[in-house]
C-alpha cells in the first residue's frame, strides 16, 4: 500500500549502497545493527545523526523501502521474515526536495532455524499446575516486563461447544486479591464479531448477547460517551464516527492534548488502537487512522502523539509508516495497545509537563492508568491465531484490579502476541451462553455501546 509517488520516484533515487541520483546532503545514520527477535522477526537499530530530516526509509531487500518512519526514529521491527534466510537491512534519511543521506546497511543477518519454545500452549492454562511446583533452579520470578502467569481452572459450561473454553483464576496479583476470567477460541471454528445497537444507543452486554441467537461469549467493547469514541467495523461496514459539530473535529481523527495557557493547548492527530479479524478470520492488533469516513489505515506503529508536546503529522499512506495490507472485517477501536508483535509499547515514563509519554491516544489518566488499578477488559490473539477475551474484577475486596502494564504482562502470559485494552470499570463484563453474566455485578450490568465476542457459524 505504498503511495504512487513513492513507487515512481524511489527506484530513480535509491541505489543499493548510496543515493547516486539525488543530492546527498543529509548526515547518514551510524551504528546500524540488526538483531533477530525470533525466526521471523528482527529489529534494525541505528544512531540518528541528522538534523532537519523529514524521516527515514528502511529496507529489507532491493531498492524499494518497506516503511517510512518519522524524523528522529532510531529503530524498526521487521516481521514476516523467512526462517534461515539471510537479510541485509538498510536505513536512509530523507528530507525535502529529494535530499537524502547515504543508505547504510547492516551486516548480513542469518535468521534462526526455528521459533523458540513459546511455553504453555493457548489451550493449556498458563502457570505451574499442582503437580509442577517451581524447582530450586527456577528463577525467583518474572522481570517487570515479563509475562504474568496464573494457575487457571477450566469453567464447565453446558451451553458452550467444545471449541470454546472458559478459564478462571483467583491467584493473587502482586500480592493483591484478584479474580479474572478468559475465553479462548479459534476464529476458524467460531465467528469473531462486533455488535453495536447503533444511533448512539446503549444496551447491556446481556441484552446484546441475548438478542443474537448464535452468541456464545460476549464482552464489553470500546470506550464511549454520547457515541463510541473511535469506531467499530461490523461485517465490513464502518460505524459512523463520533463528530462534535461545535468543536469541528471527529474523535476518530483528533483529540485535545491541552496544557492550559501553553502553545500545545490544541487538537492533536491520534491513531486509535484496533483489534479485529479479517474476512478469513485472521486476527490482528494495529493502530488505525481514518483520514475520512470509510477509509481506515492500519499501522504497525502509532502516530507518536504526546500531550504537552508539538503536534505530529496526520496519518497517511506513508506516515507514521506504510500501512499494513491486513484489512479489518469485524473490528473495534480502543486503547491503549497492550501488545503488538509480542512487545508492550507502553511504559510509565512521563514528560516534563507530567503527561504519559506513551499515551499516544491522549486517554484520560484513569483510562490509560499505568498507576491506576481498576476492573479491566482486554482482547488479544496468540501466535497460533486463537482469540482471547479477558476480564478481571476490580475495586472490590475480592479483586483489586490491574493497571495497564500488568494487563500487558497478563495477556502475554496467556500466550498473546497482540492485545488491546478495552473499556473498563463498571463497563467490564462477560456473558457466557448457558450461564449468563459471570463476573461481579457490584457496579451493575452497565449499558454499553459496543461489544465483541464469539458466535457460532
Amino acid at each position: 500500500m505504498r503511495n504512487s509517488i513513492l513507487s515512481f520516484i524511489l527506484p530513480l533515487l535509491i541505489a543499493c549502497g548510496s543515493s547516486n541520483n539525488a543530492a546527498v546532503t543529509l548526515a547518514a545514520p551510524s551504528e546500524v545493527q540488526a538483531q533477530a527477535l525470533s525466526a521471523t522477526e528482527a529489529v534494525l537499530s541505528w544512531t540518528d545523526n541528522t538534523d532537519g530530516e523529514d524521516g527515514y526509509y528502511v529496507f529489507s531487500a532491493g531498492v524499494q523501502p518497506v516503511a517510512s518512519l518519522p524524523a528522529g526514529s532510531t529503530s524498526y521491527q521487521f516481521s514476516g521474515l523467512e526462517a534461515e534466510a539471510t537479510y541485509v537491512f538498510g536505513v536512509q534519511a530523507y528530507g525535502k526536495k529529494g535530499n537524502l543521506s547515504l543508505r547504510v546497511n547492516s551486516e548480513p543477518l542469518v535468521m534462526p532455524a526455528t521459533e523458540p519454545d513459546p511455553g504453555p500452549g493457548p489451550d493449556d492454562p498458563p502457570g505451574p499446575g499442582p503437580d509442577d511446583p517451581p524447582g530450586p533452579d527456577d528463577p525467583p520470578g518474572p522481570e517487570p516486563d515479563d509475562a504474568i502467569r496464573f494457575n487457571w481452572t477450566e469453567v464447565s459450561v453446558s451451553g458452550l461447544p467444545g471449541t470454546v473454553k472458559i478459564y478462571k483464576t483467583t491467584d493473587k496479583l502482586e500480592d493483591r486479591a484478584f479474580n479474572a476470567w478468559y475465553a479462548i477460541a479459534d476464529p476458524k471454528e467460531v465467528a469473531v464479531r462486533v455488535l453495536y445497537p447503533g444511533g448512539g444507543n446503549k444496551a447491556t452486554i446481556d441484552q446484546q448477547a441475548e438478542g443474537e441467537s448464535n452468541c456464545l461469549v460476549l464482552i464489553n467493547g470500546g470506550i464511549f460517551g454520547t457515541a463510541p469514541i473511535g469506531f467499530a467495523i461490523m461485517d465490513g461496514v464502518q460505524t459512523p464516527w463520533r463528530y462534535v459539530a461545535e468543536d469541528n473535529f471527529s474523535v476518530d481523527k483528533q483529540y485535545w492534548g491541552a496544557v492550559p495557557g501553553s502553545a500545545y493547548d490544541q487538537l492533536h492527530y491520534v491513531s486509535r488502537g484496533l483489534f479485529g479479524v479479517d474476512a478469513s478470520g485472521v486476527p490482528g492488533v494495529y493502530w488505525s487512522y481514518t483520514p475520512e469516513y470509510g477509509t481506515v489505515y492500519v499501522y504497525d506503529q502509532p502516530i507518536p502523539t504526546v500531550a504537552g508536546e508539538a503536534k505530529k503529522s496526520e496519518g497517511s499512506t506513508t506516515y507514521p509508516c506504510v500501512p499494513a495490507t491486513w484489512t479489518p472485517y469485524n473490528a473495534i477501536t480502543c486503547g491503549p495497545v497492550l501488545l503488538q508483535g509480542g512487545k508492550c509499547p507502553i511504559n510509565a515514563e512521563k514528560n516534563s509537563s507530567g503527561h504519559w509519554l506513551t499515551n499516544y491516544e491522549l486517554w484520560a489518566d484513569d483510562i490509560f492508568g499505568v498507576d491506576t488499578l481498576a476492573d479491566r477488559t482486554a482482547v488479544g490473539f496468540t501466535a497460533e491465531g486463537k482469540v482471547i477475551l479477558f476480564i478481571c474484577d476490580g475495586r472490590i475486596d475480592a479483586s483489586k484490579g490491574a493497571n495497564t502494564l500488568e494487563m500487558a504482562r497478563i495477556m502475554k502470559g496467556l500466550g498473546c502476541v497482540g492485545a488491546l485494552n478495552l473499556d473498563g470499570g463498571g463497563s467490564t463484563g462477560m456473558w457466557v451462553k448457558g450461564t449468563g453474566h459471570i463476573n461481579d455485578l457490584t457496579g451493575g450490568n452497565r449499558a454499553v455501546m459496543t461489544t465483541v465476542g464469539f458466535f457460532s457459524k
